[in-house]
């Protein structure tokens, strides 16, 4: 990959290499859940759920144990988790500190990822009532800033509505639901223009955000006022995944799809046939248009999306790992060169070293 404009040159190999986790002092599993989107990171940490628990990783440039094994965390949750994200506390600080928001059955659980301490339990209000067989659950979250100063986190439901939850530092207490619209189905993922691994280069001045449902469509806020501004369609497609940056929002489906829109003009630029099943899971580089994509067929796909507003779409980089349902991805590493990818029912979490060299 040539990075047009940007004088960087970044690759992945073949290689895959398998980082083998394990609890201190313990022999119990740390295998992810079978999910969509599971993986999350913040700086040199990871996390995913795994039942009722959520492994952390605190850092995975840690010296290993004498087993050979990487270390982590378990932290005890006590219900069901479908979904975690680390989140900065300030999107716009760099050097604010990281939570781990854990999405449950009954609503969110906020917790300390360095301390391992519960910081809040929030059960989210119950909305208008789904098909009998749906379970109830909390997915997808994001912390943004508002125009008053303040910052709020922003949850999706099985309902279809998003619930603001103010914070404050590390405190955090519940205000209310988003009227301004609704999802007919139920939140699949939330994703913001500030993740915390983006660089502050690929900020654009104002914060905006993007819930996706597995209904296939995709809503687009602004996040200082909490008002919708745009709505994109993927008809007959469920997303699991959605991510934004500059004037696109993107999203995985379970037809094994990448779906690129442009917001303005809500127009699907691009309908990529990325996996043989479903796409379970999408990144965005922190400095560059390059997307990463994961799905249950076992391969890892990376595509420059450069010259997408062109018609052009690159695959860069392409690896499989044999037998494996592969259900996270994120960028990570120095300036995102390197790639970290979670199967389902893995003891290992999977490492794709890369280069970013500058001319």
């Amino acid at each position: 990959l040539r990075e047009r404009g940007r004088g960087r040159v970044g690759m992945w190999g073949d290689t895959v290499t398998p980082v083998k986790l394990a609890r201190p002092q313990s022999d119990q599993y740390v295998t992810p859940s079978l999910g969509f989107n599971v993986l999350t990171s913040h700086g040199a940490s990871l996390a995913y759920p795994h039942l009722t628990d959520v492994i952390v990783i605190p850092s995975t440039s840690a010296p290993k144990t004498e087993r050979g094994t990487l270390p982590c965390l378990a932290l005890k949750c006590g219900e069901t988790v479908v979904q975690t994200s680390l989140l900065s506390t300030k999107p716009s600080d760099p050097e604010s500190p990281a939570v781990l928001v854990c999405m449950t059955l009954s609503g969110v659980q906020v917790w300390d990822p360095q301390t391992a301490k519960k910081l809040a339990a929030i059960t989210l209000p119950e909305g208008d009532p789904g098909p009998a067989e749906r379970q109830s659950f909390a997915k997808g979250a994001v912390i943004v800033p508002r125009a008053d100063g303040r910052h709020s986190l922003i949850v999706g439901s099985s309902t279809g509505y998003l619930h603001e939850i103010d914070t404050e530092g590390f405190r955090f207490a519940y205000n209310s639901k988003l009227e301004a619209y609704s999802h007919s189905s139920p939140i699949a993922d939330i994703s913001s223009t500030h993740e915390p691994m983006y660089s502050e280069a690929a900020l654009p001045p104002q914060c905006s955000f993007a819930s996706a449902c597995e209904g296939g469509k995709i809503c687009v806020w602004d996040a200082t006022l909490l008002n919708p501004l745009a709505e994109m369609h993927a008809p007959g497609d469920c997303i699991t995944a959605v991510r934004l940056r500059a004037h696109l929002a993107i999203a995985s489906t379970t037809l094994g799809k990448v779906m690129i829109f442009h917001i303005e003009s809500r127009a699907v630029l691009a309908e990529i046939q990325a996996h043989a099943r479903a796409c379970a899971g999408i990144a965005i580089h922190p400095m560059s248009l390059m997307v990463a994509s994961v799905a249950e067929d076992s391969h890892c796909i990376v595509w420059n999306l450069d010259r997408v507003d062109a018609n052009e779409i690159e695959v860069i980089a392409s690896t499989s790992i044999k037998d494996k349902l592969l259900c996270g991805v994120c960028f990570t590493g120095e300036r995102g060169k390197d790639l970290h990818l979670a199967s389902f029912d893995s003891e290992s979490i999977f490492h794709l070293e890369g280069d970013i060299l500058t001319q």
